[in-house]
This record gives C-alpha cells, structure tokens and sequence, in this order.
C-alpha cells in the first residue's frame, strides 16, 4: 500500500501543478481581454482642432484645423474631419487645402485628403484666383509637395484644365499635370 501511495503522490502533485498553470493562464488571459484597446474606438477625440507648424525663426509655415480629431493608439493613425490645411509662403502667398476627410502620419509629415478635395490659391498682385478639386491629394509637409494619381480639375477665370494626376510644388506653385491632360480656354470678350 506505501508502494501505491508512493507512486500517486506525484503524479497527484503533477496534476495539482498542471491544474494551477491552466488557472493562471485563464486568468492572464482574461485580465488581458478586459484591458485590451479596442482599436476601432479612438483614444482621443479633440473638437475644433488648431495646430501651426513654424519654421526654426517661429515664422508659421501649416496651419492645420478640423472639426474633429480622433486619434487611434494601436495604429497611430490620425483622422481628420473637415480639415483645412494653409501653406504659407512668404513669396507665393498662401494656399489652402480642404476636404471632408483627412488621415495624418504620426510624425505630421504627411496629410492624406480624401473625399471632395479642393485647393485654393487666392487672387495675389499679378496673379487670378486658381482652384482645384480632386478627390485624393498627399500633402508632404516636409517637402512642400503635394500629388495625386487621381482626376483633377483647375479652374482660373477663362480657363478649366482637367488631368488624370498632379504634382505640385508648393514653394514655386509649378504644377506637374499628369496623363490626358486637357485645357479649355472661354474669350470673356465674345460676344
């Protein structure tokens, strides 16, 4: 009989043992579940947001502003409603950009626009009034560039040209028009 209890003694111990890992290990496991980020809710949510990014003398360069901010902590994603984002340029003038929807890279150095996308250049000395509307445009604010692969429309008095894709260099304004591109020209002096 000591000979039976001998050999159960540890393999009772054994199953005691696996029993009390197979509980820790429930029990991490829902603990880890409760406190878990639900990556489809923002961490935070800023209403009518306002950021202005400057240039090493505090002379402004971006001002960014939206309706709403969410940010998201598990992807570092960023998202934008009803941004409109100025460039400011001490030579060119500003330039604006808004749409209804907007994603921002975690180091801000680029703005993806989605949706309705216009972009203003407001009449300066010289120079008419110039829009433009796609429904995709990538802002690289490191680079002051922006592009899209998708169709675009320009607009300036007497003038509409359309586009498959752009390229625009915000420091000089020079627009690299991309595929199809077609110009259309209207005589205010017909009559």
């Amino acid at each position: 009989m000591r000979d039976r209890f001998a050999l159960w003694l540890p393999m009772a111990l054994l199953v005691m043992l696996a029993l009390l890992t197979f509980w820790i290990d429930q029990s991490v496991k829902e603990a880890g579940s409760r406190n878990e980020v639900n990556l489809e809710e923002p961490d935070s949510i800023v209403e009518s947001f306002l950021a202005v990014s400057t240039d090493a003398a505090g002379v402004p360069r971006y001002r960014l502003t939206a309706e709403k901010l969410s940010h998201f902590s598990g992807n570092k994603l960023t998202l934008l409603d009803n941004p409109r984002l100025t460039h400011f340029h001490e030579k060119q003038g500003e330039m604006q950009i808004s749409s209804s929807k907007a994603s921002v890279t975690p180091d801000g150095e680029r703005v993806v626009f989605t949706g309705q996308v216009n972009l203003l250049r407001p009449a300066a000395e010289g120079e008419n009034e110039m829009s433009m509307q796609t429904s995709y445009l990538e802002v690289q604010t490191g680079k002051n560039e922006a592009f899209t692969g998708q169709p675009v429309v320009i607009r300036q008095p007497g003038m509409q040209i359309t586009a498959a894709g752009l390229h625009l260099f915000a420091d000089t304004r020079v627009l690299k028009l991309k595929g199809r591109v077609k110009a259309q020209y209207q005589n205010a002096n017909r009559a």
